[in-house]
């Protein structure tokens, strides 16, 4: 009896188990943590004239001195002093009005999340996406997620649920945010079946299982796109609604390599005829609204 007992017990628990199995897929990757051409111009253009030209206004000091005398050398000092400090100040105000979190420099993320009434074709052109992407270059990770925006922007009729978020501050403090975005998509499945993901090694490559095994069925087919970039282009619309999905997926789409901070794509289910059903979409992102 007791053998039964446990077989039962065992057999149920599997039960469970494969039921609470869910495939998922992804890819994505970081750039080097460096603002783009412009910015960086800016920034190194003002600090490096600011710090260097000052430090060159002294270096031009002897000459002055030898032509002039101890009296002028005090003025042109304290001239100097006086404009190096009101530079500094000046550079000081500008940089904590741009950059939100009062870091070097400011960057913004962006997350757009949907709940797709199902859609197999949505899965294969991601699938499609990690396989052909490469995601080891800047601009290879900004085309893999241009067209991963692109993909969602080519199904309106299949969004039902959405939602949109944004941060802004320092680099390194968004990049972080948006790695937290992935790391709780990608909580909501148990087996990663599709992925490919940056590593900066050779031994990058795509990879997808062919062994998982699960039972078809369900409604909704989750994707999560999230980005840390150091420029974003604004959007009108605000709020989680149709408008604001297409507005936010539209600036992920039009993101440049040099912009980019880190991307990341994560979508589930994965296998073909695998979805969610309502009950598990409502436990696993609660933060959904109809669109």
């Amino acid at each position: 009896m007791n053998t039964a007992r446990t077989t039962l017990l065992t057999l149920f628990l599997a039960l469970i188990g494969f039921a609470m199995t869910q495939s998922g897929g992804g890819f994505g990757g970081g750039a080097p943590s460096s603002p783009p051409s412009g910015g960086g111009g800016d920034f190194g253009g003002g600090y490096g004239g600011g710090l260097g030209g000052g430090y060159g206004g002294f270096g031009y000091v002897p000459f002055g001195y030898g032509g002039a005398g101890g009296g002028s050398l005090l003025g042109v000092l304290i001239v100097f002093g006086v404009m190096f400090f009101i530079l500094q100040y000046m550079r000081r105000s500008l940089s904590v009005g741009s950059s939100p979190a009062g870091g070097t420099h400011g960057s913004q993320g962006l997350k757009v999340q949907l709940l797709l009434s199902e859609g197999d074709e949505v899965k294969r052109a991601l699938q499609d996406v990690a396989r052909r992407g490469d995601p080891d270059t800047n601009e290879g990770l900004a085309r893999m997620l241009t067209e991963a925006a692109l993909v969602a922007l080519r199904h309106p009729e299949r969004w039902t649920y959405g939602h949109v978020e944004r941060t802004s501050g320092a680099g390194p403090r968004v990049d972080a945010q948006v790695g937290s975005w992935a790391t709780e998509a990608r909580a909501a499945f148990t087996v990663q079946t599709t992925s490919h993901y940056q590593n900066q090694s050779s031994s990058s490559a795509f990879e997808q299982r062919s062994d998982y095994r699960y039972q078809r069925g369900g409604l909704y087919l989750a994707l999560t796109i999230a980005v840390a970039a150091w420029e974003l282009a604004p959007t009108a619309d605000t709020g989680n609604n149709a408008g604001a999905v297409r507005a936010a997926l539209l600036a992920l789409a039009g993101i440049q390599a040099h912009q980019l901070i880190r991307a990341e794509v994560v979508w589930s289910p994965d296998a073909e005829g695998e979805f969610l059903s309502e009950d598990e979409a409502i436990m696993k992102y609660p933060n959904l609204t109809k669109i």
